[in-house]
């Protein structure tokens, strides 16, 4: 008798008039979505769109002040997750949730139906699923020992194991790179021929046109388009979000500066993340340097041990050429987006709150302490300047989307209107506009290139080679711990790139 749930063809998820509120803020008016079997179903639009909050709706997870929702045109209004899960549809968040001490057996075992009681079924359970679903995914260590694309594959082997017929995945690419994308995916793909309908929340609209058969746009709050991506390209799907974009700004002519940062033959390690074996880079005064890699090569712990985070087990990093450690790099005026935005932000502190929270330990005394409405101003006039919505320094930080959440971090590591803060001398940053719209992607990228231009020295790690060809000066690749390709960035060919990044170095590539 088989173990895996059977994956029913023909089942149609309609929602229709959907709205939701919070407070002043209208999220959703009126908005229609229908997910078919045996296809991807995209959501795009700008953060604050409303993208999150419908998904979450059609989840269980939030309340719809309205909605008339049908699964085959029975009625379908869930009070709670784990009555949508119940009913085969189940999302997979942006921050996966992973258990990273449980495997994902023992995970399939914490959210898993009263029906899976024991280890063995639930593994027996997860490996059909990862067969049928044509993924690869070691089901029995540690989830915390697995690289970003298996997680992600292995919370949707989960999603699949429990039930689900109707999955929703939340920017399930935001922290993968080209060749783990393509993998993803071929897997979906796989789903879709199973009868699986998917819901997938994107900002990267090449996506768009890449996989999905049906969109829908979202633009504050409202569906301005519903229906197949056939003829639709990603500039059009743009213009729908958010009209004609500005040109990005010319840069102004830099000239290098000093080396601030270094790393000087570091060997460290690190648990999902590919040991560093004598690393040395360079980061100067008025230059942008571009770190491109296939998830798991190194880059994550890289920017760790230049954020004085993890410390080298050989080498040093070097600021102004004496050795420091992360309070000292803190102190340097050292800003830090991490991959994973949880890592930097408090989620239950308010956005105020979360804009202040280094102010102490960085140095920073105000001679007269403002008042609350000052402070209050103050942050809430730099949350307009990173256009973080809503820009109320009051609500917490778990209350904004994720891509809020991000640009209320790049707020306050890269902002200069709060107390204490200033151009950093080093910019350290990890796919610094993932989960974000263009529009804001593009302020941030002219934000970082105004950093250099103001002689600040910027180092860039990104999934997305076409962020880092925009705003680098040179571009290195790394390769199983190792940097295997420094070059300027008009040597930077795609071809180049994608060579370096399946491991072929510079020497190889030109003989």
């Amino acid at each position: 008798m088989s173990t895996t749930p059977f994956i029913e063809t023909g089942r149609v998820l309609t929602a229709r008039s959907v709205s939701k509120s919070f407070g002043a803020v209208r999220a959703l008016d009126d908005v229609e979505i229908v997910v078919r079997p045996g296809r991807v179903h995209a959501i795009v639009g700008e953060n604050g769109a409303g993208k999150s909050t419908l998904a979450k709706i059609l989840a269980g997870i939030e309340q719809p002040d309205h909605a008339v929702m049908s699964i085959d045109s029975e009625p379908y209004t869930p009070s709670d997750r784990a009555t949508a899960r119940a009913l085969g549809i189940n999302m997979v968040p942006q921050q996966l949730s992973l258990v990273g001490e449980l495997s994902l057996a023992e995970n399939l075992l914490l959210v898993a139906p009263e029906r899976i009681a024991r280890r063995a079924h639930a593994r027996a359970m997860l490996a059909e699923t990862l067969s049928l679903a044509g993924v690869d995914v070691n089901i029995d260590v540690p989830t915390s020992s697995l690289g970003q694309a298996h997680r992600q594959l292995g919370e949707i082997v989960v999603a699949l194991a429990e039930g689900a017929r109707t999955l929703i995945l939340d920017e399930p690419t935001a922290s993968l790179g080209p060749i783990e994308v393509g993998g993803l995916f071929a897997h979906l793909r796989a789903l879709c021929e199973l009868g699986t309908g998917i819901v997938l929340i994107t900002h990267r609209l090449d996506e768009v046109s890449d996989v999905a058969d049906d969109v829908t746009v979202l633009s504050h709050g409202v569906d301005v388009h519903n229906g197949p991506t056939q003829d639709l390209d990603a500039r059009r799907i743009a213009q729908l979000m958010v009209g004609d974009l500005p040109a990005p700004a010319q840069r102004a002519p830099r000239e290098l500066g000093e080396v601030v940062l270094e790393a000087v033959e570091v060997t460290a390690a690190a648990a999902r993340d590919s040991p560093l074996t004598d690393v040395s880079i360079e980061l100067r005064a008025g230059e942008i340097t571009g770190i491109a890699g296939v998830a798991g090569s190194g880059q994550n712990l890289l920017m760790d041990v230049l954020a004085g985070f993890v410390s080298p087990a050989t080498g040093q990093v070097l600021l102004d050429g004496r050795p420091a450690g992360a309070v000292d790099l803190l102190r340097g005026h050292v800003a830090w987006i991490p991959e994973e935005r949880s890592e930097s932000l408090v989620p239950n502190l308010s956005a105020g709150e979360n804009l202040d929270v280094y102010r102490h330990t960085a140095g920073f005394r105000a001679p007269t302490p403002p008042s609350r409405a000052e402070q209050r101003r103050r942050h809430e006039a730099a949350m307009r300047e990173f256009d973080v919505r809503p820009a109320d320094a009051t609500l917490a930080a778990t209350g904004l989307s994720g891509g809020n959440q991000q640009k209320l971090l790049v707020a306050r590591e890269l902002g200069t209107g709060l107390p204490g803060s200033g151009t950093p001398r080093v910019v350290l940053a990890y796919g610094p506009t993932q989960g974000l719209d263009l529009r804001a992607a593009q302020a941030i990228r002219e934000r970082l290139i105004t950093c250099a231009e103001q002689g600040a020295a910027v180092l860039v790690a990104s999934h997305d080679l076409e962020e880092i060809l925009e705003v680098a000066d040179r571009v290195l690749v790394m390769f199983a711990g190792r940097i295997v390709t420094d070059l300027p960035v008009g040597d930077a060919t795609t071809d180049r790139l994608g060579s370096a990044m399946a491991g072929i170095t510079t020497e190889e590539q030109n003989s």
